[in-house]
């Protein structure tokens, strides 16, 4: 008898201090019927009012309706029943189901046959300019191989002939010839630089722009990166066009086209990345040895003088 009063008296009193644990809420703040207790919680985080539960499950199962929904505290899953529906409308949620997984196939299939009809066309392009119209319409027609495999590969080939950047090595070389340690006053007894220690070059290598992994591998995708980076693709895609131009421009003479093609291609690759070394040491000693000058009224006339 006096168990059973006390297990009245425990349950009296953890009636009395119910609180929701969403909303924060209890008896005495606001008087409500809607009470839960759905999980394995103990003392008032066993307490939550079933439309705050509501809410909180709606905000889990946005994304997928059908995710098991868990107590936060005790990892218990809420057992969440669903009024019954009819045969036709569980007919209809199987197929709306079966259509929403069908879809991203069909769409990813509808995009593949996209890149590969553009790629089919530039393959066929690049054909037509390097061969000759009736040239390639003939090989065309004479092997299938190579319009189904060999032409929709040709800008693949060309965006991974980019990945060889000897312009980046060259710029690396010229740095590590050029390169000038710190006077050993500068740093401490750990080897760190000492605070007003000035830049090293090691500071400005770091401030050089990505590459094209480094951006994918640090996800570096910023305005100025996705610029760079369609620059890149645009110059892969294009070198076909130069070679063919430059070759016959400078490369005219020599009897064999496909050799004055060549030719041409390693010229504008030569010139494009000379002008690209150029450029990136042009910057980089901008920013090696720029200066911040006093704010004196003879330092504010210069500066507007130079602008």
């Amino acid at each position: 008898m006096l168990r059973a009063r006390r297990a009245i008296g425990d349950q009296d009193s953890a009636h009395d201090e119910r609180m929701c644990w969403i909303c924060l809420n209890t008896d005495e703040e606001s008087l409500r019927h809607d009470w839960l207790q759905p999980c394995r919680c103990r003392g008032t985080n066993k307490w939550v009012h079933e439309a705050c539960l509501s809410r909180w499950i709606d905000e889990k199962q946005q994304i997928n309706p059908d995710v098991p929904v868990t107590c936060p505290q005790c990892h218990t899953e809420y057992i969440i029943v669903m009024p019954p529906v009819c045969r036709f409308d569980a007919l209809l949620e199987r197929v709306e189901k079966t259509y929403g997984l069908l879809c991203p196939s069909i769409l990813m299939g509808m995009l593949a046959t996209v890149v590969y009809i553009a790629t089919l066309s530039y393959g066929a392009l690049t054909l037509h300019q390097i061969a000759g119209y009736e040239t390639s319409i003939q090989l065309m027609k004479e092997d299938p191989t190579l319009l189904m495999i060999v032409l929709p590969s040709v800008p693949a080939a060309l965006l991974l002939l980019r990945r060889f950047d000897w312009d980046n090595w060259m710029v690396r070389w010229l740095r590590r010839r050029q390169r000038q340690s710190l006077p050993p006053e500068h740093f401490d007894e750990h080897g760190e630089p000492l605070p007003g220690a000035p830049l090293s070059d090691e500071y400005f290598d770091r401030q050089e722009p990505l590459d094209a992994d480094d951006m994918l591998q640090g996800g570096a995708l910023n305005a100025e990166n996705i610029e760079r980076a369609t620059c890149r693709f645009c110059t892969a895609l294009s070198l076909p066009t130069f070679a063919v131009l430059i070759g016959q421009t400078l490369y005219g003479n020599i009897n064999s086209k496909l050799l004055g093609i060549v030719m041409g291609a390693v010229t504008f690759e030569a010139i494009k990345g000379l002008i690209c070394v150029y450029l990136r040491q042009c910057q980089y000693y901008r920013r090696r040895y720029r200066s911040v000058l006093d704010y004196t009224p003879e330092n504010v006339d210069r500066s507007a003088r130079n602008i």
